[in-house]
């Protein structure tokens, strides 16, 4: 995601944010890093994040699963360093 798209997509993700509509992944799922999954269907996307890693043969959440899940879910996965101190956990 560009920083642009990023720019466009940050009021959505803080409305999803403040309503409670996330989940964070720990770093065991991603190199180390927490991410978040923000958007209504929260829950639903990280199910489908865990069942792509229990396939995977990396087990690290990859572009492909973000964009599966993106797009499935109608969700953003974002970089704990994008999410506002406020909300990281």
């Amino acid at each position: 995601m560009t920083i642009l798209e990023k720019r466009k997509l940050a009021p959505e993700r803080d409305e999803h944010l403040k309503k409670g509509e996330f989940t964070v992944l720990n770093g065991e799922y991603s190199k180390n890093f927490n991410v978040y999954v923000v958007g209504e269907k929260h829950k639903e996307a990280v199910d489908f994040i865990k069942v792509a890693l229990d396939r995977s043969t990396d087990n690290v959440l990859g572009f492909g699963i973000k964009m599966g899940c993106q797009k499935n879910f109608n969700v953003i996965v974002w970089d704990e360093e994008d999410i506002p101190e406020e909300y990281r956990v």
